[in-house]
């Protein structure tokens, strides 16, 4: 094996930033020299005034640079820590070298405090050797950052969360997470997510909001509705929505007009938003309304189609001159979502993700066009209890399963070669509905406050 030889030079002494008094913010390093391996605990205090939360981050150490690329090693902690533990940081993921280790605290006016420790070096192969090691020295410097964060994509997709509540938590789990967009539901006539789109455009995430119409006016007025729709939508792109799902499940007649769902249909509404969109924002994307998964219909009835049957149908009526993205929804997996079979209520392909994602691809395969996964999550009644009958299909799913599937669910639609993902929404963040519709239990933010799906996704960055 070849050995890789390092001096530290005098302008190399591990430094120390910070933005709080040594009270309030700081780390406690607890190596002797600067160099590490394997897991190492990070002890200190992060106790500023009004917490919101902090995690701790890492970045390859280079004192000429203005950007440093930070990656989480930790997820978000929301409650203070005084010469405590404040995480673990495990070095395996990184590559060996020289690195910067940050404490990042965050006060609830968005105001980020930092606490940094470098040259911290990184050896777990054995090939760099550090003949000058270097005592950790702590000195303070940084001053606070109020201006919004620009939120940079680690992932290996673009990915977001659909969310109930634009709060606190909701927001520490995505930025946990790594992820970038935040999506919502508004309903034309009830509301228009204005305030959700400057609270997010603030914190530096976009926003997808998902359009949903009335089926009952649509049926008693199709072509003055669709009009009335798209001038609805061409609103919401002009109050700044980066993203807008047009409508929701259109295959069905819990979201459609019963004896019309059909994908020419659907096609005619979305045509007209899409044009209505474009023209006040050409800059907004366009998603198609994500069919609901089914073979229910075995093909098509007055009540409903089947997707596949449906996305056909809307490829021959030319949807995808209509749209930027297909919408796409993933929420029934039981098995790990590598799996093409096996699944004990059958082999139907909406049971299995990278048959899903075929499903989708294949309609659209003379269509230089992406899917958007408006909807991709796995459902755990862990910490809630029985789950009703028509949802008993996923009783064993644990929350370990759901936080590891949802992650390697992202990397196989990084992956997915047949028709490019363009973005992924995990379904959900922060439900709290148990009962007949068992929200809470796709819910990624558990009755106990843990993000174990936090950290697995956030474990994708790169």
């Amino acid at each position: 094996m070849r050995r890789v030889t390092l001096s530290l030079l005098i302008a190399l002494t591990l430094v120390a930033m910070t933005s709080a008094q040594e009270a309030e913010l700081k780390l406690t390093w607890n190596p002797v020299w600067n160099t590490i391996t394997d897991t190492v605990d990070v002890v200190g205090t992060a106790n500023i005034p009004d917490l919101f939360y902090f995690f701790l981050e890492a970045a390859p150490w280079d004192p000429a640079a203005e950007a440093p690329a930070w990656q989480p090693v930790t997820s978000f902690v929301m409650s203070p820590v005084v010469d405590g533990l404040l995480g673990s940081w495990n070095t395996s993921r990184f590559p060996d070298g020289f690195y910067q280790l940050r404490l990042h605290a965050l006060n609830s006016a968005n105001e980020s405090f930092h606490y940094a420790l470098a040259p911290i070096l990184i050896n777990n192969d054995g090939e760099l050797v550090n003949l000058e090691p270097v005592e950790v020295v702590a000195l303070p410097g940084m001053a606070p950052e109020s201006a919004a964060p620009q939120l940079e994509n680690r992932l290996p997709l673009q990915v977001g969360g659909h969310i109930k509540r634009f709060d606190d938590k909701s927001q520490a789990a995505m930025r946990a997470a790594g992820m970038t967009w935040v999506k919502k539901q508004v309903q034309f006539g009830i509301s228009d997510g204005k305030d959700l789109i400057e609270a997010a455009h603030a914190q530096g995430y976009k926003v997808l909001l998902g359009a949903l119409g009335d089926k009952n006016r649509l049926a008693e007025d199709f072509d003055g509705y669709v009009a009335d729709f798209a001038e609805y939508v061409a609103y919401l792109a002009e109050l700044g929505a980066d993203a807008i799902e047009v409508w929701n499940e259109p295959n069905i007649d819990r979201e459609w007009p019963i004896g019309r769902v059909h994908g020419s249909n659907y096609v005619r509404l979305l045509k007209a938003a899409y044009e209505a969109i474009k023209a006040v924002n050409p800059e907004t994307l366009v998603i198609s309304g994500a069919p609901a998964p089914t073979g229910f219909f075995a093909g098509c009835a007055a009540q409903g189609c089947d997707d596949n049957v449906f996305m056909q149908q809307m490829a021959n009526a030319g949807a995808a001159n209509y749209a930027d993205c297909i919408g796409v929804h993933y929420n029934e997996g039981i098995l790990p979502p590598t799996s093409q079979g096996g699944d004990p209520r059958g082999e139907y392909q909406t049971y299995y993700l990278i048959l899903m994602l075929r499903r989708v691809a294949w309609p659209f395969r003379n269509a230089d066009i992406p899917m958007c996964l408006t909807e991709v999550g796995y459902l755990s009644p862990e910490g809630y209890g029985r789950l009703p009958g028509h949802f008993g299909w996923a009783a064993n799913t644990s929350v370990a399963e759901q936080a590891a599937w949802l992650s390697q669910a992202l990397l196989i639609m990084s992956n997915f070669e047949e028709m490019p993902v363009e973005l992924a929404i995990v379904w959900n963040i922060d439900f709290d509905t148990y009962g007949a519709d068992p929200q809470a239990g796709y819910a990624i933010i558990r009755p106990d406050g843990a993000c174990p799906a936090c950290d697995s996704i956030a474990e994708l960055q790169r």
